[in-house]
Parts: structure tokens; sequence; C-alpha cells
């Protein structure tokens, strides 16, 4: 049974051929199923746009409102359409994305072909994640967050707000971004967020802290447990509290020839 909101003026709702929509799902404002989807059960969309193959698994939600925050006015989301004066719908996933059970993805995200969102995960307003990309069970992505092409971001991973990930970095379970120094929450000092830089193809070992405004170099590689307090050069290998160089990344652990082709890099 699919619901959808009736006092919405001028809404459209698209749905393309040979879709698989299950029980409950509610569709809101303008909506575009693409060819060959599936829609799991009680699954809840808003202002969305899905192109063809794509899968939302049961119990996800895509287009969770921008509420006011405690301390701050959020920016309005929205994702606009090849018309630059028209905004049709505020969330876009391309083709072939699988979206797992118990997604919610706020709107104003824009997610591009072939990615993985898995369990539980959450996508904070004004993400932008393109293709061929993977997001771990129970991650959470908050707002303002730009991801790369062929990430890997593995499960239970914090990204904070701002934060600028580029493309084929692979980032371990359980690392935690920071962004906030100083921190100002009900102190007399200016909060000031800082997001991190993680540069093409770094990689980040499982529970890894990254401090605010800290930028890892390209093939950089963190070991596991590592605290980034500051920069780090480009295809070092660190590790410790605080991070420190143990030595050069041979090259055998640079990005793959075929991959660099692939891609143009």
């Amino acid at each position: 049974m699919i619901m959808t909101n009736k006092n919405l003026d001028n809404e459209k709702i698209i749905i393309g051929k040979n879709c698989e929509i299950n029980d409950n799902v509610v569709l809101v404002g303008n909506i575009r199923i693409g060819n060959n989807c599936k829609i799991g059960n009680n699954v809840f969309l808003k202002s969305v746009s899905l192109d063809d193959n794509t899968t939302v698994e049961d119990n996800s939600v895509l287009g969770y409102g921008n509420i006011t925050g405690h301390y701050y006015e959020p920016k309005q989301s929205q994702v606009k359409d090849e018309n630059p004066n028209k905004v049709l719908y505020q969330i876009k996933i391309g083709k072939n994305v699988l979206i797992r059970t118990g997604v919610t993805i706020y709107l104003g995200v824009n997610i591009s072909d072939n990615c993985w969102i898995n369990h539980n995960a959450i996508i904070r307003e004004n993400v932008t994640i393109l293709e061929d990309t993977t997001i771990g069970s129970n991650t959470i992505c908050e707002n303002n967050v730009s991801i790369g092409k062929r990430c890997a971001i593995h499960n239970n991973t914090m990204v904070c707000a701002e934060t600028m990930i580029e493309s084929y970095v692979f980032i371990g379970p359980g690392v935690t971004f920071t962004n906030n120094s100083p921190i100002g929450h009900l102190r007399n000092v200016p909060s000031t967020i800082r997001g991190a830089k993680l540069r093409l193809g770094c990689a980040i070992g499982g529970g890894v802290t990254i401090c605010p405004g800290v930028e890892i170099g390209h093939e950089a590689i963190i070991a596991a447990g590592a605290i980034v307090t500051k920069d780090i050069p480009p295809r070092i290998i660190v590790a410790g509290n605080p991070a420190k160089k143990i030595k050069d990344v041979d090259q055998q652990s640079f990005i793959k020839e075929d991959i660099r082709k692939q891609y143009g890099i």
C-alpha cells in the first residue's frame, strides 16, 4: 500500500517500469522512482529522486526534516535540478544504489551511482557522496560533508560536520572525526568549527581520532588507534598519540596503477 500526502499542491509522483513497492510506503512531495527500483516495507520518501535499479530496504527514511537546532539556525537544504531556478527534489539518489535497512537520510543530500549505504547509517543535510562509495553500518555523516569517489568508510564511524574526504580514501571501523576547537559550549570563547581534510587515497586505520582542522596528505597511512593532532604530509605512515612518522609509504602501498588509469589520476 502506498500512502501520499493529499494536502500538498502540485506534487508529482512518477514511478518507472518494473518497480517493486512493498507495504506502508509513504510518499510526500515530488517523488521520482526510476525503472527496476525496489522499495521495502515501512519506507518514508519526501522530495526524493531515485534513479534506475536502486533499492531502499525496510524501515528507511529519505527526507528527514531539518529542524532548528538548540544553538543555531540550520542552512536551508536543497538539491537543484538542471534548471538552477527550479528545485524539484531535495534528495537525489543515483543509479544502482543500495540503501540498507534503517537508514535515515536528511533533506539536501546527493548520492551518486553505485553507492552502498549500510544498515542504520545516518546521512545529515548538505552531504554529497560521489560514485562507488560505501558507507558502513551505524556510521554518521553530519551536515556539510563531501565524500569523493570509491571511498570505503567502515562501520561505527563518526564523520563530523564540515569534513572533506577526497576520492579513493579508506577509513577503518570506529574512526572519530572532531571539528570544534576551541570548544565554546557554555564557555566565554568563540566556538570555531574546523573540519578535517583527507586527501586522495589516504588510509585511516580502525579507532583513529582525527582532531579539528587537520589535513592528511594524499596516500598517507594512519595506523590503528592513532590520535592525529596536526597535519600529516603525503605518503608517510604515522602512529601513536600524538601521531608521529614511522616511515615512508612504500610504492606497493600506492593506489594501483590500473585504478589510477581508470579514474584518470
